[in-house]
């Protein structure tokens, strides 16, 4: 009987617990795992709450790296507002000492950092902080930042396909703090979403969780110094290679996507629509490609294309010197050597030699001998041709053949006028070069360097050349409103935009 008892009372327990399994489990939330975004569980992937459809949404990024990969990252921008339908809040170009590619979290930092009214602030009062640490008082004056709508032409952009654009020119939030859109912004109306750093991006995007206690700061820079950036072992050496695909882009319903690397355009994916290409086939040709904005600086670059016979009468020949030598010394040699355009670099290297000064004079020879050769097989056949054959009678023959070495300005700017008038006038397929390079010389002044070069193209002028004929002045950017602090030397700063205005307008291959 007893036995009898216990077997009914061990039933009832289990029946009671299943009972009780039926109406709690349905109910209980399994989390799922963590994911490497969730430090210190501040950050989670999240679906942005639905948000008013006839509410205006925008999209942003953090720049980096030098012009070009700017010029990319907002190229990128208007693909994604052009797929989006949302306005872009552009952050300004930022001129010299620039910064590399970052993993969101340091872009951000380091975006903040370049606060220039704050940063003056505490330089002035002596203060060391983190934005010193990361833009020293010593190099505030050695770069600067310009709206880009002060050297591209955007208004074209905005007429012809119905791109929306602010420019974020005061303040520096982002997010929750938007300088452009007076900050305080509901945390929920805001989806960071960065594929070059957060694997999750490929399927997701992320969020600050702020119903999390833990997260106390009054900023976003105080919450990535403090939590991001203790991360250590977490940092990134590259960007991860990972696609957010349209679809997964038109899911994003936040009110602001803060993207923050746009530079990697295949990492960003958008449909292959007809205004998509239009746009696409536009930016290479018509559309924000030329920073002919700047009254003063197209000013200057036409004064040098005029020099050098106008418009299409020229080419350029861009020599990027330490790249050559590349750590190789041998890269003279030709399977060391490839070319892009009018870009010369290595593919290879071996040893340890890290500039042209670190070459003795038969290896700085073999280099320029090979460059010479690489140039020959880039440029169009008849103009390799005329470049070979021996000099026409003229006012150049004249003058190379009394074998002077042409170094002074007076001989230098008849030797311009003779290769111009001879590509004019006789052979108009001879080259007339205009050179940069990294090294920032003048050819004629490094015979042991680009001997062999000017032996085969006598006809080579730099930067220097005008200088020296005060074509190119020293003060060209005066009067320019935008570039109004006296400490910074705007022309030198702004030398790579005018290189690129001379050689859109020379010949084109």
């Amino acid at each position: 009987m007893i036995r009898i008892q216990r077997l009914i009372y061990y039933i009832c327990i289990l029946l009671f617990f299943v009972f009780i399994s039926f109406i709690i489990l349905p109910n209980l939330k399994v989390s799922p795992p963590s994911s490497p975004l969730d430090l210190d569980e501040q950050v989670t992937s999240f679906k942005p709450k639905t948000s008013n459809p006839n509410e205006e949404k925008y999209l942003s990024w953090f720049p980096h790296s030098d012009f070009p990969e700017q010029q990319e990252a907002f190229r990128n921008g208007l693909r994604l507002a052009l797929e989006t339908k949302r306005t872009i809040i552009a952050p300004m170009l930022r001129i010299n000492k620039i910064y590399p590619w970052m993993p969101f979290e340091d872009l951000a930092k380091r975006y903040e950092a370049q606060d220039k009214v704050q940063l003056s602030k505490a330089c002035e009062a002596g203060i060391k902080n983190w934005q010193t640490e990361l833009e020293p008082c010593e190099t505030i004056h050695d770069w600067f930042e310009i709206p880009w709508s002060s050297i591209m032409d955007l208004e074209s952009i905005k007429k012809d396909y119905g791109i929306r654009i602010i420019e974020r020119t005061t303040g520096y939030g982002w997010g929750v703090h938007e300088s452009a859109l007076g900050g305080n912004i509901d945390p929920s109306d805001v989806a960071i979403v960065d594929v070059m750093t957060y694997q999750e991006n490929g399927t997701n995007w992320e969020r600050i969780d702020t119903e999390k206690p833990i997260v106390k700061q009054s900023s976003f820079s105080n919450w990535i110094q403090s939590n991001f950036l203790a991360k250590q072992q977490e940092k990134l050496t590259e960007p991860l290679k990972y696609v957010l695909t349209e679809d997964k882009l038109m899911e994003i319903d936040a009110k602001i996507i803060q993207f923050g690397a746009l530079s990697s355009a295949a990492r960003y994916a958008t449909t292959t629509s007809e205004i998509q290409l239009d746009l696409r086939k536009a930016m290479m040709k018509t559309r924000f490609n030329v920073p002919d904005q700047l009254t003063q600086l197209t000013k200057q670059a036409n004064a040098i294309v005029s020099a050098l016979g106008g418009k299409f009468q020229y080419s350029t020949l861009i020599l990027n010197l330490s790249k050559l030598v590349a750590l190789d010394a041998r890269a003279g040699t030709m399977q060391n050597l490839a070319v892009d355009g009018g870009n010369i670099s290595p593919v290879k290297s071996s040893t340890h030699v890290t500039s042209m000064e670190d070459l003795n004079d038969n290896s700085k020879k073999e280099l320029m001998e090979a460059v010479v050769l690489e140039i020959f097989g880039d440029i169009p056949i008849n103009q390799a041709i005329s470049a070979a054959m021996p000099i026409k009678p003229s006012k150049l023959a004249d003058l190379l053949d009394t074998g002077r070495s042409l170094t002074n300005p007076q001989e230098r700017r008849q030797l311009l006028e003779a290769c111009v008038d001879y590509h004019k006038k006789i052979e108009t397929k001879y080259p007339v070069y205009y050179l940069m390079n990294d090294m920032d010389i003048a050819a004629e002044t490094r015979p042991d360097i680009f001997g062999p070069l000017i032996e085969m193209f006598p006809c080579v002028f730099s930067t220097a050349d005008m200088k020296k004929w005060n074509i190119q002045t020293e003060n060209w950017a005066e009067g320019q409103a935008e570039l109004n602090d006296p400490n910074v030397d705007y022309e030198k700063l702004l030398q790579p935009l005018l290189d690129i205005l001379i050689a859109g307008k020379g010949i084109k291959k």
